[in-house]
């Protein structure tokens, strides 16, 4: 389904709420307000500007307060500052960061540390760099065995195999696009197993429906019945 997006905003007393309009042949409007924090706007292409405003406006109160209550899940994570003793997390567990000297970089986990050797501790550039690393090798490994898990179910109901490509993005956990090419955030290697499962189950099923139709949510619960628990876990997570 082709979609045309255009971004506005709705006025609600003094407050301004951005949201991204896409246009597609469809039969109703829908209004989308996702963990993200991002508002959705789906409507059918002849529907006229002033109707859709109209509709926004009408729903501002309800959008604003889904906007509140989903910030309160999300409180904003303190900026890292990469010294002894500061918390990490992966797959869902706190580890304590260990620095210590070293003829190079390198980085493991030994019990509840996360253990960095570095030339010299004392540079944090090069211990955010040496854990930046980490998590990216990490996230590489665990994403294609999940993957892997996860696919063998979705093969069952016609889900075409995606490429896998690892990245950091600022507002998602993963997409994909329509020739199957599936993008994961590196983020996502610190959420808990069944949440990865989730995201990676939800963009397999996107290569199927590119959208989020009812078709689309019919696939993902014959793939992972149980998908809303995961998803409740994840939205009390806030991308950094």
């Amino acid at each position: 389904m082709k979609t045309e997006c255009t971004e506005d905003k709705v006025q609600f007393g003094e407050r301004q709420i951005p949201y991204r309009l896409h246009r597609a042949d469809r039969r109703s409007l829908r209004v989308v307000v996702s963990p993200e924090l991002l508002v959705d706007v789906f409507a059918p292409k002849n529907v006229a500007g002033e109707a859709i405003t109209a509709v926004l406006r009408k729903k501002a109160s309800w959008i604003a307060r889904t906007l509140d209550r989903l910030e309160t899940y999300h409180p904003l994570p303190t900026p890292k500052k990469y010294v002894a003793g500061e918390t990490f997390v992966y797959l869902g567990r706190q580890y304590r960061l260990k620095i210590t000297d070293g003829a190079r970089r390198s980085a493991k986990l030994l019990g509840r540390f996360l253990c960095v050797s570095v030339k010299d501790r004392g540079q944090v550039r090069d211990v955010r760099r040496c854990v930046d690393a980490w998590y990216r090798r990490q996230a590489h490994e665990v994403f294609r065995r999940y993957l892997t898990k996860c696919y063998i179910v979705a093969a069952r109901h016609g889900v075409s195999e995606p490429t896998l490509v690892v990245r950091s993005m600022r507002r998602r956990w993963g997409s994909c696009t329509r020739s199957h090419r599936m993008t994961l955030n590196v983020a996502l290697v610190q959420v808990p197993v069944h949440c990865i499962e989730y995201v990676i189950m939800h963009e397999l099923c996107h290569t199927t429906h590119h959208n989020h139709s009812k078709a689309f949510y019919a696939l993902l619960t014959r793939c992972q019945p149980d998908w809303r628990k995961r998803k409740e876990t994840l939205d009390k997570v806030r991308l950094s």
